[in-house]
């Protein structure tokens, strides 16, 4: 339950300012794995991620926000990870290389091809989403082939204003702005070789946006490889 608890704490109490309760849990967590870093000194959990294995369970997190297109082989394996949170003392690079370590040995065991999932900025307001996303764009961080996209009723309002807008008046400054938004998990999954394969998707629960995330394992950057120890496939 200390990984319920840490995700309270972090989606409940620090996105949304909601009280009152002790843990946050759905009904996908008694069908997924978790894993969770314990800060050996004071036996605490301090960071969680959540998998869900399509040859076990065929229902994501994910589609209830986006619809999720086609992904290049429907008989691939697929891993969506979600609810990623780290205590905020615990913050550092040192967490997140623990996690990605947890996850590729995850994908070692089961052969998965294909990683999905939301990742969250915790940013509300369209011109901050539109932002982030001509980031992503002027940085190649993107490939909207799949035909994914945000379900209607999680769609940012005013995004295309702001997407416009910045077409066109985009500079230096902006950019350090936008790079600053973007947390350290999802800097990570682009430094692995992730695209975003659709527009942001506006989470009103947890007050944040949400960036569909896809990375092939074949993509994988080789430092990622080498430094997490994900092993080359076996046919």
């Amino acid at each position: 339950m200390a990984c319920f608890s840490l995700r309270n704490q972090v989606f409940n109490i620090e996105f949304r300012d909601l009280k009152g309760l002790n843990y946050d849990f759905d009904e996908f967590d008694s069908i997924c794995d978790h894993i969770m870093i314990v800060h050996k000194p004071t036996k605490e959990v301090v960071g969680t991620y959540r998998l869900n294995l399509s040859t076990h369970f065929e229902s994501f997190y994910t589609n209830q926000e986006f619809s999720l297109g086609q992904y290049p082989t429907t008989s691939a394996t697929l891993l969506e990870l979600g609810r990623a949170c780290i205590e905020k003392n615990h913050r550092r690079g040192i967490v997140i290389s623990l996690l990605w370590k947890g996850i590729a040995e995850y994908m070692n065991l089961s052969g998965a091809q294909t990683l999905f999932g939301c990742s969250s900025v915790k940013v509300t307001e369209a011109r901050e989403s539109a932002l982030i996303y001509t980031y992503l764009k002027n940085n190649q961080h993107l490939n909207l082939s799949y035909g994914a996209k945000p379900r209607a009723s999680y769609s940012v309002p005013q995004l295309n204003v702001w997407l416009e807008y910045f077409e066109k008046n985009y500079h230096d400054a902006l950019n350090k702005e936008a790079e600053s938004l973007i947390p350290s998990l999802l800097k990570s999954y682009l430094k692995m070789g992730a695209k975003i394969i659709a527009e942001p998707a506006l989470d009103e629960d947890f007050n944040c946006i949400d960036f569909l995330t896809l990375l092939q394992r074949e993509n994988l950057t080789p430092l990622a490889e080498k430094k997490y120890g994900v092993k080359p496939l076996t046919i």
